[in-house]
């Protein structure tokens, strides 16, 4: 009985494929352990960003009844205020 080459070469492109899914399975696999691992952290980074939205409203309104934080939001960039003065060009 013969060995076909055929069937040789599909066994080794076999072989190639199975290795190659292996390989790209765990690269797979090592990404989506990282994103887990991320997933505490963007949740923590997300309630304070909420935390701190919620406190600037909360001082917009208190900016309504005591004008005197407005200086502080303005610094802040959180209400429009006086444009601050242009820089003079530098003289020749």
């Amino acid at each position: 009985m013969q060995k076909d080459p055929v069937i040789a070469f599909l066994a080794g492109a076999l072989c190639l494929a199975a290795l190659g899914v292996f390989l790209l399975s765990m690269v797979c696999e090592m990404r989506f352990r990282q994103l887990r691992k991320l997933q505490p952290k963007l949740v923590n980074i997300q309630h304070t960003q909420n935390v701190i939205n919620n406190l600037a409203n909360e001082v917009m309104e208190y900016s309504k009844h005591n004008p005197a934080v407005d200086p502080i939001l303005q610094q802040v960039g959180l209400k429009p205020g006086k444009a601050a003065p242009a820089p003079k060009p530098a003289g020749k």
